[in-house]
């Protein structure tokens, strides 16, 4: 994983793509055209990283982590303590018990062509309060797809979505390169995987 992806990684980039309004996808340039050209320590420096974006990686890396939050913070690959098991479950506690409908609040598009309108992206009967733990959103209560409560989850602009379900010990990611954001077709997708996940 990196911010800066090296050439072996570029190699292997996954094109990025546009749905149109009558649902055609075309391949489009990357989000984050800046890291792809940046080669040198020079150019890097000029480059703001947010941390909420800009990450490369392939899935199966990025899963790792899940899977290290789901075993309260160290690495089932590797047997090495990452995260204390305090700072996770810190980390899945509602940091805005006072705003139990946050996630429900629409999120405005600063870019249209980059998102669709967002009403909620995990619907939920009205009466159950939705929270934010340390860098993700949690579903206080279970959800219609059979995923346990306080599950911490959250997305990425190309239609990038993961959960982590402490409470039944289940995990998962569904990945595309496709804007703009909150695809009907990937969230359908997500709640589908996520649902025979749990069926299974």
């Amino acid at each position: 994983m990196s911010f800066f992806p090296p050439q072996s990684m570029k190699d292997n980039l996954a094109h990025m793509h546009q749905r149109s309004p009558d649902g055609h996808i075309t391949t489009r340039e990357h989000l984050l055209r800046g890291p792809l050209y940046a080669n040198t320590p020079e150019q890097q420096k000029n480059i703001f990283n947010s941390a909420g974006a800009g990450l490369f990686a392939q899935p199966r890396e990025y899963v790792k982590i899940i899977a290290t939050l789901l075993n309260n913070g160290t690495s089932p690959n590797t047997g090495k303590q990452i995260l204390k098991a305090e700072t996770v479950n810190e980390m899945f506690s509602n940091q805005i018990p006072n705003m139990p409908n946050f996630g429900r609040e629409a999120i405005q598009a600063a870019t249209p062509e980059l998102t669709n309108p967002i009403p909620e992206l995990y619907p939920q009967p009205k009466e159950q309060e939705q929270g934010w733990g340390l860098t993700f959103m949690l579903t206080i209560h279970p959800g219609a797809t059979g995923r346990g409560a306080n599950t911490g989850w959250w997305a990425g602009l190309p239609n990038l979505f993961w959960w982590a379900d402490r409470e039944k010990g289940v995990g998962g990611m569904v990945a595309s390169q496709i804007v703009p954001f909150a695809d009907a077709e990937v969230m359908g997708l997500w709640a589908g995987v996520e649902s025979a996940i749990y069926q299974g």
